[in-house]
C-alpha cells in the first residue's frame, strides 16, 4: 500500500498545481473556480478575447491568459453588467467607458491602479478594497457621492457630467489633479493634498476654495470661474 501511495503523489501535486496559477505580481488565481457572468456581451467580449472559457451555462473560468493579464479594455461592447470580473483579482487598469453599466462592484480587484469609465451612467460604485488606486476618470454617470475613503494613493480625478455634491479629499494626501465639470460642488478643500498642483471646475456651482498658504505661493494651476473665492487656511498646531 505504501509503494501505491508514493507512486500517486506526482499525480496528487500535478492536480494541485492545475487548480491555481500565480500571476506576475503574485496575485493567485483559481483557475478552476467558474463564476457567473450574466450578460450576454461579457461573456462574449472575454470569450473572443481568449480571457475565459465556458464552463457550463453563465459560468465561466479564466484562461491561462486571463490569469496573466493585468489589463482589461472592454468599451463600447453594450455591457450592462460586470459581474464574474472578480475571476481576474490582478487586474491593474480598467477601461469600461461607453457600456450601460449601472452598477460597479470592483471589491475583488485589489491591484487595480486605474479605472476608466467614461459615460457610464453608474448609480452605484464599489471600490471600498481597491486600495491601490491612483487614477479615477469617471462621466454621465448619476453619483452623487464618492467615497474616496479607501483611496490613499489617489493622484488624479475626473469627475464630469456628474452630479456629486461634496468631494471629501482628505483620504487622499497624494491627490495632484482634479477635474470636475457639471457637477453640483459648492466647496473644495484642497489642504490635505500637500503636493495639489492643478484644478480644473468650470460649469459647476463652485462658491469657495480652501488652500494652505504654501499652495496659494506655489504655482497651482486654478482653473475656475471669476466669482469663485480663494479662501487661505491657517491650521493650528
Amino acid at each position: 500500500m505504501r509503494r501505491h501511495l508514493l507512486a500517486m503523489l506526482p499525480l496528487l501535486l500535478l492536480a494541485g498545481c492545475a487548480t491555481t496559477r500565480s500571476t506576475s505580481d503574485g496575485t493567485a488565481c483559481d483557475c478552476q473556480r467558474a463564476l457567473r457572468v450574466p450578460d450576454k456581451a461579457f461573456r462574449e467580449f472575454l470569450l473572443e478575447k481568449g480571457l475565459a472559457e465556458k464552463v457550463r451555462g453563465k459560468q465561466m473560468r479564466p484562461t491561462e491568459r486571463g490569469c496573466r493579464t493585468d489589463t482589461l479594455e472592454c468599451y463600447s461592447r453594450g455591457i450592462h453588467s460586470l459581474q464574474g470580473i472578480e475571476m481576474f483579482p490582478q487586474l491593474e487598469q480598467l477601461t469600461c467607458s461607453d457600456n450601460p453599466l449601472s452598477e460597479l462592484d470592483l471589491h475583488a480587484l485589489t491591484n487595480l491602479r486605474q479605472l476608466y469609465a467614461l459615460n457610464a451612467p453608474l448609480q452605484r460604485l464599489d471600490l471600498s478594497q481597491c486600495h491601490q488606486l491612483t487614477t479615477i476618470q469617471l462621466s454621465h454617470t448619476l453619483l452623487d457621492t464618492l467615497d474616496l475613503s479607501p483611496l490613499p494613493h489617489l493622484t488624479s480625478l475626473l469627475c464630469i457630467y456628474t452630479p456629486l455634491r461634496h468631494l471629501d479629499l482628505s483620504p487622499c494626501p497624494l491627490l495632484n489633479t482634479l477635474y470636475i465639470r457639471f457637477t453640483q460642488i459648492q466647496e473644495i478643500d484642497l489642504t490635505p493634498c500637500r503636493d495639489f498642483w492643478q484644478l480644473h471646475a468650470l460649469d459647476t456651482p463652485l462658491e469657495r476654495i480652501l488652500v494652505t498658504p504654501e499652495q496659494y505661493q506655489s504655482d497651482i494651476k486654478i482653473s475656475v470661474e471669476d466669482s469663485v473665492k480663494i479662501i487661505v487656511v491657517h491650521k493650528t498646531q
